[in-house]
């Protein structure tokens, strides 16, 4: 049954997005440990720095994020995607032209923006590479292909970029995009959005649209309201836990991508799980055992500094993101019609770095004051509180037992007697 429901959904189309996928995302893991490795080992910067590479990359799904989905909608999502590899490619490959630090930032901020246009083409693409009946098992192949690259990613591009250089590791991401962009290439699905009026209203009033729908719709709507909140708490912990590996663990580049390996290998065990055996549980008790299961994980992080216990604790994490994010995305693809899918998954997704970017510099100011450790407590003992006061609810606990109607369904009520 298990090998069954993995063949079934790793083949065609589907197949070859993986494909493109999982080559991207170890070039992906390759630039970013060059880029952490410049700016906090080679050149030391502080807690400061590693913000402001997070911002960069936070920032353009709050300006672009929003419209981004809206003219994914409008466009050919297939195009988008190939497009959005090949601009990727280059801006990476300009890295090697411009190394100084303003540039490195800014190229962050760049990749980031011709992304917002990528991902939510993707989310809309596939539902349209398998079965109804497999889109979790999809998703969490998805999942599973971005943990995949962080079990050994990390260590990889630390090793790679210790051995043969910071250019090799970005030359090697640009290989990447073009082979992500070569794989899109060949899907079969030509990618044309079902619905699409051929003489679009105004992108500012379609953004609108956009969040209008996300806001009305109640299973979207309580999805965002849980992940923006959790967010909120948990969102600005990543410059914080960067400073942590290296100051208070002591941690060299090498060791930064072994605690990245971990978190990878309980992702990639969770995605695994959920392709295997995920339809049998409902998503809500998968979610909700996601977030509490890496709260908890980053109160502990907090009581024991030895290398080990973290290593284990942040695999723990790993698995727990994945049970969070998996369903998540599956119920909003599920709650949202097809022509404003694109524009739902932009909007939804800006307003979650709105969260993310508040709590980086409110996190960030606090850490100043009492410390990264303490922080990381209380994001944790705040984001498991939130999250069970919210799932005793009746409303949102129905909202993420939602389960689409099936096309069959929909054909008999069509075609029953008025």
């Amino acid at each position: 049954m298990a090998k069954s429901n993995i063949r079934r959904t790793l083949k065609g189309d589907f197949l070859k997005l993986w494909i493109g996928q999982l080559i991207s995302n170890f070039g992906d893991q390759f630039f970013f440990m060059a880029v952490i490795g410049i700016v906090l080992f080679d050149r030391g910067l502080g807690a400061e720095y590693a913000a402001l590479m997070m911002v960069a990359m936070s920032v353009p799904a709050l300006i672009f994020g929003p419209i981004a989905g809206s003219y994914v909608d409008r466009w050919n999502r297939k195009t988008v995607m190939i497009t959005a590899d090949i601009l990727r490619a280059i801006i990476v490959l300009s890295l090697l032209f411009y190394g100084e630090i303003w540039y490195m930032f800014l190229s962050l901020f760049m990749l980031s923006t011709v992304a917002r246009f990528f991902f939510p083409a993707r989310n809309a693409i596939i539902p349209h590479t398998v079965d109804e009946e497999l889109l979790l098992s999809a998703n969490s192949m998805s999942q599973m292909t971005n943990m995949v690259s962080m079990i050994i990613g990390p260590a990889l591009g630390a090793a790679i970029v210790g051995i043969l250089g910071g250019d090799t590791a970005i030359m090697l991401d640009v290989v990447s995009f073009f082979a992500s962009a070569l794989f899109i290439f060949l899907i079969k699905y030509g990618g044309e959005v079902e619905g699409k009026v051929e003489k679009a209203k105004e992108i500012w009033k379609e953004t609108a649209d956009g969040l209008k729908f996300c806001w009305q719709n109640p299973v979207i709507r309580h999805v965002l309201i849980l992940t923006a909140m959790v967010m909120a708490f948990i969102g600005g912990l990543n410059p914080l836990f960067m400073i942590y590996i290296r100051d208070v663990l002591g941690m060299n580049l090498m060791g930064f991508g072994i605690i990245d390996t971990a978190q990878g290998i309980g992702s990639v065990l969770a995605a695994l799980t959920l392709t295997v055996i995920g339809s049998a549980f409902s998503k809500k008790s998968i979610v909700f055992s996601g977030v509490i299961m890496f709260s908890v994980s980053i109160v502990i992080i907090t009581f024991v500094h030895h290398t080990f216990v973290v290593i284990e604790t942040l695999a723990l994490v790993g698995i727990g993101v994945v049970f969070f994010d998996t369903p998540i995305t599956t119920l909003m693809q599920e709650a949202a019609p097809d022509a404003i899918r694109g524009r739902v998954f932009g909007a939804f997704g800006s307003i979650l770095q709105v969260s993310i970017l508040v709590s980086m510099g409110i996190e960030g100011i606090v850490a100043d004051r009492i410390g990264a450790t303490t922080v990381i407590f209380y994001a944790g003992v705040l984001s498991m509180v939130f999250s069970v006061v919210f799932f005793s609810f009746k409303s949102v606990r129905k909202s993420f037992d939602f389960v689409p109607e099936k096309a069959e369904d929909k054909e008999e009520i069509r075609d029953s007697p008025p």
